[in-house]
């Protein structure tokens, strides 16, 4: 994604929506458009049931949309326990409600990372994401 694009001011706006509703959920918040492949890192102040021990993380990336991942072992490693799978911009309503169902133990996504399209495609999502830039 262009560093200096309208898609990159649209990308923070959007991650505000999501994060906004979240309240006492978000502990931090990491936008990198930086390294090739757009990525976001929230995270969070919940955990799952199953994994109370792990750091939750809500995280999204251009190529497979929003995912639930827990930091494993140190040195920023994480694994991923399930995605969204729904779109690659879904509406922030429709975040916030993966993550709510997840905490309450629900498993609302799929294990398998969805591929939307490829990294710096030509495919609308940087004029979506400049939507958001207002």
């Amino acid at each position: 994604m262009e560093t200096t694009s309208r898609a990159v001011g649209g990308l923070v706006n959007y991650v505000r929506s999501v994060a906004g509703d979240l309240d006492d959920e978000v502990s931090e918040i990491d936008v990198d458009v930086d390294g090739g492949l757009a990525t976001v890192i929230i995270q969070l102040n919940s955990r799952v049931p199953t994994l109370v021990g792990f750091p939750l993380l809500l995280t999204w990336d251009e190529v497979s949309g929003w995912a639930l991942r827990v930091e494993a072992g140190g040195a920023g490693r994480t694994v991923s326990l399930e995605f969204l799978g729904e779109n690659v911009l879904p509406p922030p309503e429709a975040v916030q409600e993966f993550l709510r169902d997840a905490i309450l133990g629900r498993n609302p996504g799929t294990p398998v990372a969805p591929a939307f399209r490829l990294p710096n495609s030509d495919d609308g999502l940087e004029r979506r994401l400049a939507g958001f830039d207002c």
